[in-house]
């Protein structure tokens, strides 16, 4: 009776057994229809697979075909089992080369393949490993190691970055590409996330666009720059006017405003706008005057002295528009207070208010706004469009040789562009704005290679180089 008994209860016991579970590239599937065991064999659902690997589904009957790179390959053997194909799990082993195992214990499929397809969680198989890409969701800088989530429709993914990590910063509009840390990386931006086969992240590139200018119209949830350039409010907009939290309907024409947005799905992310120019108010009589030394476009590493002059006693902080809040100042000689800020690696700003308090015991905090603005880059500005292009040949001894400028926080300083040709300084010759330079050559070049170089600079000093060849060949 107890062997019956037994027995029994192991029927039990295998029949709760939870159904296998299936991980494809580190992320887990819905298990339906699951894994199953058929005569001591494992098999997967096809489609359902071949679906996660980013690989095409071609069916022809119990035939199907799928697509590695160039190749087609017939998935086979397979069965049907409540109209759903399954193929064994060694399948992906032996024809696609992907690495697959079944732990008993957690009764889990688990497949790695560097395939050359792209899931629906944006991972993409690499020769070197993997890219997962998609828009950035959060960034924990603190947590061990660091993390980076990224969105996606089928649910949030979070990725360990090793703290070696190469972080970089790229400005789409400008057309810049520049060192970061994991910290710049904001959520809303477009990441992407390399990796080598074993998982570890070994690079990270944050891709973003940025629009600098004044406002000189302001209609419902759209304002209008003074380049022309409309910028619409999405349902995820975030708006800070002189560093606090502000509503699309508070932006007024003669706001400067930076605008970042995702160059992904276009979706305005943040709009960081600055005001200057506001008196003080009657609680404001506590301070005399606000000053700063920025006389000039600051860049990384530059530092800003903001002095306050008011009632001696208190305790005085400033901001740096939306950017920096309550930046600590100490009293020196009575009724003089002074703090200062170094413009740290990633600032880009333009024409921000310097924003100082004070506050003195038993009343509420005074504020008065400096009158001089302070703009900052810390990335050079971009060369965006050339002429002749790179690789190009042209037939005429003459070309007109050209680059466009992409500015960001701090425009282009027309006079620091130059341009060589073929190691010869042509500048003198050239046309220079903030917007481009145009070299028309007074002579003839004979036919062969033409190499060219640009270099230029913002007003804050930072500077960019450029250097493309193409060819001519003149009848």
């Amino acid at each position: 009776m107890r062997t019956l008994v037994a027995a029994l209860l192991g029927v039990l016991l295998l029949g709760a057994a939870p159904p296998i579970s299936i991980v494809i590239n580190g992320d887990k599937l819905p298990i339906d229809p699951p894994p199953r065991m058929v005569n001591g064999t494992l098999y997967v659902p096809v489609r359902h697979t071949l679906d996660a690997l980013g690989l095409p589904f071609d069916r022809d009957g119990n035939r199907v075909v799928t697509e590695v790179g160039s190749r087609s390959v017939d998935v086979t053997p397979t069965i049907e089992v409540k109209d759903v194909l399954y193929t064994p799990l060694h399948f992906f082993t032996d024809v696609l080369g992907a690495q697959s195992s079944y732990d008993r214990k957690t009764n889990t499929v688990t497949i790695v393949a560097q395939l050359i397809g792209r899931t629906a969680n944006g991972l993409e198989a690499t020769a070197a490993g993997y890219v997962r890409a998609g828009t950035v969701a959060a960034v924990d800088v603190l947590s061990d190691p660091p993390t980076i989530t990224l969105g996606y429709d089928s649910g949030p993914k979070t990725i360990p970055i090793a703290r070696n990590a190469i972080v970089e910063m790229q400005d789409v509009a400008a057309d810049v590409t520049t060192p970061g840390e994991l910290a710049d990386v904001r959520p809303g931006d477009y990441a992407r996330v390399e990796m080598r086969k074993d998982g570890r992240v070994e690079h990270v590139i944050d891709a973003f666009g940025s629009r600098f200018g004044k406002i000189v119209a302001v209609a419902g949830n759209q304002f209008v720059l003074d380049d022309g350039q409309v910028v619409a409010a999405g349902r995820t907009t975030e708006v800070a006017l002189n560093g606090k939290a502000a509503a699309f309907s508070d932006l007024r024409a003669g706001d400067d405003v930076s605008v970042r947005y995702n160059v992904e799905t276009n979706e305005v992310r943040e709009v960081l706008a600055s005001r200057s120019g506001v008196s003080a108010t009657a609680t404001d009589r506590s301070i005399a005057s606000v000053e700063d030394s920025a006389n000039r476009p600051l860049r990384a590493g530059d530092v800003v002295r903001v002095t306050l002059h008011g009632t001696a006693g208190g305790s005085a902080t400033f901001d740096v528009g939306s950017y920096v809040t309550d930046q600590a100042m100490q009293e020196g000689p009575p009724g003089t207070y002074a703090g200062e800020y170094a413009i740290p690696r990633g600032a880009n700003f333009a024409a921000v208010p310097i924003v100082g308090r004070l506050s003195l015991s038993g009343q509420p905090p005074s504020e008065a706004v400096a009158e001089q603005t302070l703009s900052a880059a810390s990335t050079p500005p971009g060369i965006s469009d050339v002429a002749p292009l790179a690789g190009a040949t042209v037939n005429s001894s003459r070309p007109g040789i050209y680059a466009a400028f992409a500015s960001g926080a701090v425009p282009v300083n027309p006079s620091s562009a130059q341009l060589w040709v073929n190691g010869r300084d042509v500048t003198s010759e050239c046309v220079r704005t903030a917007q481009f330079i145009q070299y028309l050559p007074s002579y003839s070049y004979g036919n062969g290679p033409v190499r060219v170089t640009v270099r230029v600079s913002d007003k804050a000093g930072n500077v960019t180089t450029k250097t493309w060849s193409f060819a001519i060949r003149a009848r």
